[in-house]
């Protein structure tokens, strides 16, 4: 593989300060880049203007360079896209795949319930809404979609039944995560997209954008996420710990453990550069396919 072939990213949401769980996945990523001579970006999801804060922005990227992952190139933040994102909804909408959704979230969850599938059954293309307060829904059809995931092996998704007609641009005036992704991803010429296993749903909704809107399809690759001892996924909404308030060293040799890398011993007295040198000259994803989560239980006052 040539040194500028693989393209691999790292794409947080500055919603709060760099967590485990996050640190994780941004390790997996760069060691991924890195083992195939490859390129490292960081992107910033911050569409959503009532979560996302640049000061947290600005303080997850100091933690990745606290803690060795240097990424290449300059960053991308999605709020600076918005007029590039217009342009692929205003094709879908061109194309007939787009339809205005008013139903409320009290609505949408009554809805959900009396449906066997638990996916939106497309009231609003049936009955399209008077006023202007609008989503915006792309329809699936009866789209199937196939791809292979490194980790996960063949997926095969029927977007009907198992995804739904879903929401690409908000009542409240914000594209979504689904959408904005892709165009990014396209973009930046990513080539490869690592990142958790709970996103795998994702991809299959974010490749028919791809497809609808003649974008290139990166390899996909989702690794299993970090749960609690309640077995809650770690996040922000959890209250995982600020990965700023540990030490680096320790945090990285735990991270690698989490990955199932079994660093040695002698890593205890190595520097993070030397660490992560060591994670990438040894990265596998073979341990990680026999698993679907992976259970933190080591106390954080390290």
């Amino acid at each position: 593989m040539s040194i500028s072939s693989y393209r691999g990213r790292f794409a947080p949401s500055p919603t709060g300060p760099l967590h485990l769980g996050s640190l994780y996945t941004a390790v997996a990523s760069y060691c991924q880049a890195r083992a195939n001579k490859g390129y490292w970006l960081v992107r910033m999801d911050d569409l959503d203007s009532t979560r996302c804060r640049s000061t947290y922005a600005s303080q997850i990227l100091n933690s990745l360079e606290c803690f060795g992952l240097h990424y290449d190139e300059s960053i991308l933040y999605q709020s600076t896209r918005s007029e590039a994102y217009q342009d692929a909804l205003s094709t879908l909408n061109t194309k007939g795949l787009t339809y205005p959704c008013d139903c409320s979230r009290k609505e949408l969850q009554q809805r959900l319930q009396s449906n066997p599938s638990n996916i939106y059954d497309g009231h609003c293309l049936i009955h399209p809404p008077t006023n202007n307060l609008v989503s915006i829904r792309l329809s699936v059809n009866k789209q199937r979609i196939n791809f292979e995931d490194q980790i996960q092996g063949t997926n095969t998704w029927q977007l009907n039944e198992n995804l739904g007609d879903f929401i690409i641009y908000r009542k409240d005036k914000i594209f979504s995560y689904h959408l904005a992704t892709c165009i990014d991803d396209e973009e930046q010429r990513i080539s490869d997209v690592l990142r958790g296993n709970d996103l795998l749903e994702s991809t299959a909704g974010q490749i028919y954008i791809q497809q609808q809107l003649r974008l290139n399809t990166p390899k996909y690759t989702h690794i299993p996420v970090i749960v609690d001892k309640t077995g809650a996924k770690l996040s922000k909404q959890t209250f995982a710990t600020d990965v700023s308030q540990l030490n680096i060293e320790k945090t990285l040799l735990r991270v690698l453990t989490l990955l199932q890398l079994a660093p040695p011993s002698y890593l205890a007295k190595c520097n993070k550069h030397e660490i992560l040198n060591w994670a990438v000259a040894h990265w596998s994803l073979d341990q990680l396919k026999k698993r679907e989560t992976l259970q933190e239980n080591t106390n954080d006052n390290e």
